[in-house]
C-alpha cells in the first residue's frame, strides 16, 4: 500500500471498513444506503468515504451497485473488526461494563492500537475466554475485586482508625524509602490505622505486633488494598 493510501485511511474511515466487513461475513451486501443507515450519515458522506477507500485499493465499487471489500480492505477491515471484538469482550466480560459503553469504548480504542497491541490483546482475550470456560476461581476473584472500588490500592494516609490494609507498594525514594522498609512497611504486610495525635500528626499505625508512629507525608508514600473482614 502506497503512502498516500495509509494516509487517507482515517479512523473515521476504517469504521465504514468495520461495517462493510460485518456486512459481509453476515451475507449482506453493502451498499450506500445500508452503510448510511448503519453510520448515520447521509448518502452523500457515504459516496465520499467510498471515493477515499477506491482510490486508497480498499474497495471497489461500480457505479450505483455494492461495494466490495478488495483483498487490501478486507486485510485492514479484518484488523480493526478483530480488535473491537476483543476490545468489546473484556471491557462487557471482564470489566463488566454496559454493552453500550463497552462498544463506545472499543469504537475509541481501536483506531488506536498497533499490531504488536493487537496480537498481545488477541492473546490476552483468548487467556480469559479459556479461563471463563474452564470456570476458574481466580477470575471470579478478580471481576470481585473491580466491582468493589473501595479494594483500589490507596495512599495509607487515607485509612480511618480501625481500618485495617495489606502493604501494596512503597512509592518513597532514598532513606526514607529505606526507613519505612526497615520498620516493616514492606508489601503483603498486614497495617491498621489505630489513631492520629490530635493535631493530626503524627499518625500511630499498628503492624506486625508494634505501633509505630508516622508523619503524614511519611503515610502518603505508603499504598495499601484496603482488607475485607473475611481476609
Amino acid at each position: 500500500m502506497t503512502g498516500r493510501a495509509i494516509k487517507i485511511v482515517s479512523a473515521r474511515i476504517e469504521d465504514y471498513l468495520e461495517v462493510i466487513f460485518s456486512l459481509e461475513i453476515h451475507g449482506h451486501e453493502a451498499t450506500v444506503t445500508e452503510l448510511a443507515e448503519r453510520l448515520k450519515v447521509t448518502k452523500g458522506t457515504v459516496v465520499s468515504a467510498v471515493k477515499k477507500l477506491v482510490e486508497a485499493d480498499m474497495l471497489d465499487h461500480e457505479p450505483y451497485g455494492a461495494v466490495a471489500l478488495t483483498e487490501t480492505g478486507r486485510e485492514r477491515a479484518l484488523s480493526v473488526y478483530r480488535r473491537h471484538t476483543h476490545l468489546y469482550f473484556l471491557f462487557t466480560e471482564l470489566l463488566g461494563f454496559g454493552k453500550d459503553k463497552a462498544w463506545d469504548l472499543a469504537c475509541i480504542m481501536e483506531h488506536e492500537m498497533d499490531d504488536e497491541t493487537d496480537g498481545r490483546l488477541l492473546a490476552l482475550t483468548d487467556f480469559f475466554c479459556r479461563a471463563q470456560r474452564e470456570g476458574a476461581t481466580w477470575l471470579k476473584e478478580l471481576q470481585s475485586e473491580m466491582d468493589d472500588p473501595s479494594r483500589l490500592p490507596c495512599p495509607l494516609v487515607t485509612l480511618k482508625p480501625g481500618m485495617k490494609g495489606i502493604i501494596n507498594r512503597v512509592t518513597s525514594e532514598g532513606s526514607l524509602r529505606k526507613r519505612l522498609l526497615e520498620m516493616g512497611l514492606v508489601p503483603g504486610s498486614e497495617i491498621e490505622m489505630v489513631k492520629s495525635s490530635p493535631l493530626g500528626d503524627p499518625i500511630e499505625f499498628e503492624t506486625r505486633g508494634m505501633n509505630i508512629a508516622l508523619r503524614r507525608s511519611e503515610a502518603a508514600t505508603v499504598w495499601v488494598r484496603r482488607k475485607k473482614e473475611d481476609e
